[in-house]
């Protein structure tokens, strides 16, 4: 237990998948930054109404989820028992919810499930029931549009872009067209993409695919509003981690050593599970990098991308990173979005699966 306290920051040997526990520890990460802590109170306007009878005792409904989230959250980032510390810091937030309705946010809401969901996964199987709640969450919300007339008028998203937000990209096209026209047409984009993806998403198949599809669709509508929607954008790239195939095997790795000398240091200091083995390649050898996954070989680039992939605390940097640029230009909005959108477009297009040839990352989903 010690070995599992003292290094915080692995993700090997516990009875999660490591992509799976990198989600939990990240999602957790994310619930603190955003506060969740101090939004925990006792029960106000509650979804379930008797719920109130808690009111009678002031503080102890509370209390108590206050210390069963920080002991939850502490077991999740330290590997102590994390499957049944995921599903009490699930279960922690989904009653902070139900208890107070001015708490349900939808970003919340996901990051409570997946967490809930991700303690009845184990090390053994696919994480069938995260590949479940992603679809619903989709198929809810095509639906909620379908079923509501401003969507389909695009009165909705014409007063959302137009006046709410005023964005002045959707205000200048929308000037050039007929009345509503754009409006209409982002509105059924947006409906209609929610429910292929809940539809695709089932499908092994046709899975990896609309993973892309997400990234590229939600990238957009953020460049395109210059909104986060609270941290929904960060939740579900958080939870499309769970759908990476991290190898079980140790990753050989080849390199220049004076020209890669300084990844290869960053990649060794965030590998804390130790299954990296470099060791630098001939000086005649016309490649910069090389990586070796059981009986797959690649080379440069393609190593390069796979090596980020199967380095789960490249994405907790990355998710530090986010929220350091956050603080740090909290008032300087404008130059956040542009900032925040050319890094997202450059992960985005360095990873694109169109220019190489490759095993899919997604084997056993």
């Amino acid at each position: 237990m010690t070995a599992f306290i003292l290094r915080p920051f692995q993700f090997e040997g516990t009875k999660m998948h490591p992509n799976v526990l990198l989600m939990c520890k990240l999602f957790i990460l994310l619930l603190i930054a955003h506060h969740i802590f101090f939004k925990i109170t006792d029960p106000f306007i509650p979804f379930i109404p008797a719920m109130d009878i808690f009111n009678r005792y002031p503080n102890v409904f509370n209390y108590t989820l206050k210390t069963l989230f920080v002991i939850s959250a502490f077991a999740v980032l330290f590997n102590i028992k994390v499957r049944t510390a995921s599903i009490v810091a699930g279960v922690t937030v989904l009653l902070s919810i139900l208890a107070s309705k001015p708490l349900f946010f939808n970003h919340v809401f996901i990051c409570a499930c997946a967490l809930f969901l991700a303690g009845l996964t184990n090390d053994k199987e696919p994480p069938y029931l995260l590949i479940l709640q992603l679809s619903l969450v989709y198929f809810g919300a095509s639906i909620n549009k379908f079923l509501d007339d401003d969507w389909w008028s695009g009165v909705f998203m014409d007063t959302w872009l137009g006046s709410a937000r005023e964005n002045p990209v959707y205000v200048y096209v929308s000037s050039l067209l007929p009345d509503l026209v754009l409006a209409r047409l982002l509105s059924y984009v947006a409906m209609f993409t929610e429910f292929t993806i809940a539809i695709l998403i089932l499908f092994k198949k046709s899975r990896r695919l609309t993973i892309w599809f997400i990234i590229i669709f939600h990238t957009s509508l953020f460049t395109l509003t210059s909104f986060r929607f609270g941290h929904f954008l960060e939740s579900l790239a958080i939870v499309l981690i769970a759908f990476i195939s991290i190898p079980k095997s140790q990753l050989i790795i080849n390199y220049k050593s004076k020209s890669v000398d300084t990844l290869k240091r960053l990649f060794t200091w965030l590998d804390q599970d130790k299954k990296q083995v470099w060791s630098p390649l001939s000086s005649e050898d016309s490649h910069w990098l090389k990586l070796k996954i059981n009986d797959k070989t690649l080379y440069n680039h393609n190593a390069l991308r796979d090596l980020m992939l199967y380095t789960p605390n490249f994405f907790v940097m990355l998710l530090y990173l986010d929220m350091a640029t956050c603080v740090i230009l909290t008032n300087h909005k404008t130059l956040l979005f542009i900032l925040n959108s050319l890094f997202v477009w450059s992960i985005i297009l360095y990873f694109l699966p169109i220019t190489r040839l490759q095993k899919k990352t997604l084997d056993y989903l």
